[in-house]
């Protein structure tokens, strides 16, 4: 139950988020860090109450803080040390809802969507500036996770397949990929690292909320 909302890869296990908690595992999903309340007091009082889906660049823990009045367009991007889950700074970002966030290591732009579902996906540089939109070919709905990898954003969904998608940065054409299984739960947090175990790693909640799979599919990654 601790591990259903995020997940990023890091060198010898994984960070997952879960509402108001980060935690570090091992490769055998072993807790060897823990930071739970998350949610730093200052953000709390300003009605900030849930974490969604994390990424990982250069030790740099990306995480995607969201309250729960959508229309206030008023959501927040927070940072942690990722060895040690230590808070590091926060900023304020205008969108309505904030499911993810996830960060190209190359550019240092940060993809996120101001809904749970649209025809595009925000970018800010490394300053949290707002930049044009990545204008996808098609429209998806209920995304709750992504990750940069190999030229693309890969994005999970809860749709009514759990379906996953290719986004070509360049582009902005949007593939779909197939289904996750298990549609009857939730599909949550995705993360996009080419391990022996498969390229895309994706979390699924069981429709009675256990047991939360880490479910690992493998894909071509070329454009």
């Amino acid at each position: 139950m601790l591990f259903r909302q995020g997940v990023a890869r890091v060198d010898g296990g994984w960070i997952f988020s879960f509402n108001d908690g980060l935690f570090r595992t091992d490769e055998a999903f072993r807790i060897t860090r823990r930071l739970q309340p998350a949610i730093p007091d200052a953000w709390k009082t300003r009605g900030f109450d849930h974490i969604g889906d994390i990424d990982v660049v250069d030790g740099v823990l990306y995480a995607p803080l969201e309250q729960p009045n959508y229309a206030e367009g008023r959501q927040a991007m927070l940072t942690y040390d990722a060895a040690t889950l230590t808070y590091k700074d926060g900023r304020t970002v205008h969108q309505h809802e904030n499911s993810f966030v996830t960060v190209d290591p190359d550019t240092r732009i940060a993809y996120t969507m101001n809904d749970f579902g649209g025809h595009a996906l925000l970018r800010y540089d490394s300053a949290w500036k707002r930049l044009s939109p990545l204008r996808m070919s098609r429209r998806v709905e209920r995304v709750q996770g992504a990750d940069v990898f190999g030229g693309a954003v890969w994005l999970s969904t809860d749709d009514a397949t759990d379906e996953v998608y290719r986004v070509d940065i360049r582009t902005g054409k949007t593939v779909a990929l197939g289904s996750i299984g298990h549609v009857d739960g939730e599909g949550e947090g995705i993360d996009a690292t080419r391990l022996p175990r498969g390229d895309l790693h994706v979390l699924s909640i069981d429709a009675k909320a256990v047991p939360v799979r880490l479910i690992d599919l493998r894909v071509d990654v070329r454009p």
